[in-house]
């Protein structure tokens, strides 16, 4: 049974507390240390090969979303254009129903708002959007200059690469 890192982060720590402690004499040999530190490389490098494998995954699952994104924009402007088809050939025949074994094909008189010049268009029947986010590029930059931005604070972290 292989351990997690946090076993082996503690067994390394355990190692040590193995000190004599009126002598002060190292009580782990080398070969102990080696294996631990072995042990932690080997766990560390398949999390690494895991993460490498997920974010793998994840590409490919959003170049499969996008493909297929495609693909139904593709149809949706099929089916608009057979819709448009039909319709015009019913209207030159001057039908408003038609039935088949399979299909009831039929039209209907619909309204529909046409919007010709947005600008002159009444406020009252404008809808405003406002959005608001904070500037972080700005801010960072306010802030490094030494600048109090209230609400923000400058925050070091630490990364994980894995290449």
């Amino acid at each position: 049974m292989t351990r997690s890192l946090y076993e082996i982060n503690a067994a390394y720590l355990q190692l040590f507390e193995r000190v004599d402690p009126e002598t002060g004499e190292i009580l782990f040999t080398d070969e102990e240390l080696d294996a631990i530190k072995e042990e932690f490389e080997v766990k560390a490098d398949n999390i690494g090969c895991l993460i490498k494998e997920v974010k793998a995954l994840i590409k490919a699952r959003k170049e499969e979303i996008d493909a297929l994104k495609m693909k139904n924009d593709s149809d949706q402007k099929r089916v608009d254009h057979l819709e448009k088809y039909l319709l015009n050939a019913l209207m030159m025949r001057g039908k408003k129903k038609l039935a088949t074994a399979r299909n009831t094909i039929s039209t209907r008189n619909t309204k529909s708002v046409s919007i010709d010049a947005e600008i002159l268009i009444p406020k009252e029947y404008l809808k405003v959007k406002t959005e608001t986010s904070p500037m972080k590029k700005e801010i960072g930059a306010a802030l490094k200059q030494g600048i109090d931005v209230p609400g923000c604070s400058l925050v070091e972290k630490t990364s994980l690469t894995v290449k």
